[in-house]
């Protein structure tokens, strides 16, 4: 998919009359002329510009995008009252169709798509509606603080989020693998017959095992010290194994450059020992996704302190995080054009933090324009502004973990309800 073309559907999306017929929380909401119509509301929702507060946001779209005096604060936050948070996951989930329809040419490992599973916590408004909604974790000040589960399928290789899940923040991740695992089926069966799923350590579990036997799914999973014996007491190097529901497993077993031991378990049987660390290190990428998500994106500065604006937001911040893997593609095919008679050490590609600064400025008027001319210029500018600071891709890199505590006090949140 190429950004016009994603343009194009969001703008189609959000001026849909079925779209505003499923969103809206009472059957008379929106069928006045207002400040902010439906339309104009959905698009400012997914400006990038969470930095700076809801009213700075207001002052600045009225001005650059659509002309006239600006809303207030308190009249947007009614306004949003009025939809729930469908439009944005229409709109994730129409793009991952489209995106997997088998009418793009997808990036591949070996024949295969790669996608990562993994969980992550957001931090909620400390009110004690996000606490009766989603629940709470840890503790700051003798108080447990508000937070949200989420669980992703991503596309590790292509920078997409198929399957965002938000919901309560004492989830099962294992749980929400499975209903990943039914996603994929159901939705991409297509896609499912050429995948891999790689898990991280917190994730084996024989139901698990067996779940992904019984879909026909490829995995690989990195297993702690203590699972099943099966695994515990197979040697180092390259094993299989019959575990105890009846699945049988590939087990490797190697040492890290750190020393450290590590265990791999897989129904990959026809890859070489060689290409399965390969393989699970692609996991890094959903690692990748969860940053951008939360620093670059800004999802955790919510604009609301409601449950309903929350999934507002998680999912409008999921649409960017899509938009951002298509632009991330153009622009990365820009800085190989301009580069491609230089002889570099590294291949480069566009700095996704200074690529998604340019869209912050850009996006929401490429959207909104309805000019597909001026999108298209627009849109061509953009791609070259970004693909003017660039960063070497070095292989094997890797980085600490931070284990410090994530749930401290929110002091970003811009906006109330």
């Amino acid at each position: 998919m190429i950004s016009l073309e994603l343009l194009k559907y969001l703008t189609f999306i959000s001026n849909s009359q079925q779209t505003l017929d499923e969103a809206r929380t009472k059957d008379n909401s929106f069928t006045r002329n207002r400040g902010m119509p439906f339309p104009d509301a959905l698009t400012f929702m997914l400006d990038m510009l969470r930095t700076t507060t809801i009213q700075t946001r207001l002052n600045m779209f009225f001005c650059n995008v659509k002309g006239g005096d600006p809303i207030s604060q308190q009249a947007f936050s009614k306004l949003r009252m009025n939809f729930d948070h469908s439009p944005f996951e229409t709109m994730v989930r129409g793009l991952v169709q489209k995106e997997y329809s088998g009418n793009y040419d997808l990036p591949v490992w070996n024949g295969y798509h790669i996608f990562g599973v993994d969980g992550s916590y957001l931090q909620l408004p400390r009110v004690d509606v996000m606490r009766e909604e989603f629940g709470s974790r840890g503790g700051v000040g003798g108080k447990a603080c508000p937070g949200a589960g989420v669980s992703i399928l991503y596309d590790v290789l292509h920078g997409w989020a198929l399957d965002p899940i938000i919901t309560k923040a004492g989830m099962d991740e294992r749980t929400e693998c499975k209903k990943h695992i039914d996603f994929l089926c159901r939705e991409l069966p297509h896609i499912a017959d050429k995948s891999i799923i790689i898990l991280d350590r917190g994730y084996p579990s024989l139901s698990l095992f067996e779940k992904l036997h019984s879909a026909n799914l490829k995995f690989l999973m990195r297993c702690n010290s203590s699972f099943v014996p099966e695994v515990n007491n197979a040697p180092m190097g390259d094993s299989i194994a019959v575990l105890k529901n009846g699945v049988t497993v590939r087990i490797f077993k190697f040492y890290l450059p750190s020393g450290e031991m590590e265990t791999l378990v897989t129904n990959l049987f026809d890859l070489s020992e060689e290409m399965l660390p390969d393989l699970y290190f692609q996991r890094w990428g959903i690692e990748t996704a969860y940053f951008i998500f939360k620093r670059e994106i800004c999802v955790e500065k919510f604009s609301g302190k409601t449950p309903n604006s929350i999934r507002q937001d998680f999912w409008a911040g999921m649409v960017l995080l899509n938009s951002v893997a298509v632009f991330q593609r153009e622009a990365d095919a820009a800085v190989r054009e301009r580069q491609k008679d230089k002889c570099l050490k590294h291949i480069n590609h566009a700095r996704t933090s200074d690529l998604i600064v340019t869209l912050r400025d850009r996006f929401v008027f490429a959207v909104l324009c309805g000019e597909p001319m001026i999108s298209a210029i627009e849109i061509e500018d953009v791609i070259r502004t970004m693909a003017r600071v660039v960063s070497p891709i070095r292989p094997g890199r890797s980085f600490p973990r931070n284990f410090k505590p994530r749930f401290t006090v929110n002091h970003n949140l811009k906006s109330h309800l």
